[in-house]
């Protein structure tokens, strides 16, 4: 496979993303396809190794390729266009306006949660108990903590089971993905280390277990409006 230097100074990251995604779809790399190595790969990119590891994750966090350990990375089994929309490449490699991603979230998020409180099953209740046990486990590591705030939200809206807001939320995934990472920064200087954060998640939790669909909306919007206080 033949990838192509990458010259811009800002966002490299999503400049690796755009060239995989873009090898899909010309079917270049299918299913199944391993990558090539992570040195042979960021030399041909021109990149740093630590630039294409965060382009790898987070196509992993996206579902986009499965990295084993001691093997490689994989491109996975799944369908294009669960995988690759034009609104997601678009996303992914054109600056996006923040304040308009913060109203798309708060819009799709608030509603998800007054699903989810009617529709919830057990096992989408005990998946997002699990990602707030992880989120109060990584207090030390804000990479780690923000992919778990992310796997909550996203979790949230997937137990509101409507698969188009759920779709439409995952297009925006690097991008929020960084303003979690960015808010909780900010937020964790006057935040007992993001305790009063987890404490939002769990109150939202909390309405959801107790199927107040209402209350989940009123709670999800202020903690979200909340965080875009926070100057982003």
């Amino acid at each position: 496979m033949q990838f192509e230097k990458i010259t811009k100074p800002q966002r490299t990251y999503q400049e690796v993303l755009k060239q995989i995604k873009h090898l899909i779809i010309e079917e270049k790399l299918r299913p199944g396809d391993r990558l090539m190595g992570e040195r042979e790969m960021a030399g041909e990119l021109g990149v740093s190794r630590t630039t294409l590891r965060e382009a790898l994750r987070t196509m992993e966090f996206l579902g986009w390729v499965e990295i084993k350990p001691g093997d490689g990375t994989f491109i996975r089994d799944a369908q294009l266009n669960e995988v690759i929309s034009p609104l997601a490449l678009a996303l992914s490699v054109e600056p996006t306006r923040i304040e308009e991603l913060w109203e798309t979230r708060i819009t799709l998020e608030v509603e998800c949660a007054g699903l989810a409180a009617l529709r919830a099953s057990e096992e989408d209740l005990q998946r997002i108990s699990q990602a707030l046990r992880e989120m109060n486990s990584n207090l030390d590591n804000l990479d780690a903590y923000a992919k778990a705030d992310m796997r909550f939200h996203f979790l949230v809206t997937q137990a509101s089971h409507n698969s188009m807001m759920n779709r439409l939320l995952q297009t925006f995934v690097v991008h929020i993905l960084e303003l979690i990472k960015k808010v909780g920064t900010l937020r964790f200087s006057h935040d007992i280390g993001g305790l009063c954060t987890i404490q939002e998640h769990i109150s939202i939790y909390d309405a959801i277990v107790n199927h107040n669909s209402e209350q989940a909306r009123i709670l999800m919007k202020k903690h979200l409006e909340g965080s875009r206080g926070e100057g982003y």
